[in-house]
């Protein structure tokens, strides 16, 4: 979708023709946006026991290449695992407003912008993705907060 075809001659003052050059798509496209979303201490966005449930609270968890840990970076601003969209419960914009596994819908809610500080924010709310407390073990939740740009709120897209 972006970037450039470069052809090459064999050197200077060689001379290079080209006629009815086309691009064709070979096999399905690989998709460089889904993976591991790592955060603090080393550890991955994770849905809370692989639960497609409206409302499954997202956890950060050790890494271990599940399907609860395989984020897609789409290309509307969402974030989905399991076929559902990273989502901010009711909309809101507190801080310590809950993240959680939604149906995707649309909403600002479910927008998520990576900023070039390693943060990851909900324009709609203006807060940043957040690995909530201080101890940051296996289960800790995340929510939304401020945007400070401590470790607790830094993140590795894929």
């Amino acid at each position: 979708k972006q970037g450039h075809i470069g052809l090459q001659n064999h050197g200077d003052g060689d001379e290079a023709s080209f006629r009815n050059v086309r691009i064709k798509q070979t096999g399905a496209p690989a998709d460089p946006r889904t993976g591991e979303v790592r955060g603090v201490n080393g550890k991955c966005l994770d849905v809370d026991n692989a639960g497609t449930a409206d409302g499954t609270e997202v956890q950060i968890w050790t890494c271990n290449a599940s399907a609860a840990q395989r984020w897609t970076v789409a290309d509307d601003g969402t974030l989905r695992a399991l076929g559902k969209c990273l989502d901010v419960s009711g909309g809101g914009s507190a801080d310590g407003t809950r993240v959680q596994l939604w149906t995707c819908n649309g909403s600002g809610a479910q927008t998520w912008a990576a900023q070039p500080d390693g943060t990851v924010r909900n324009p709609q709310s203006g807060k940043c993705l957040d690995a909530s407390g201080g101890t940051w073990n296996d289960g800790t939740p995340v929510h939304l907060w401020t945007c400070h740009t401590a470790p607790n709120q830094k993140w590795t897209l894929p």
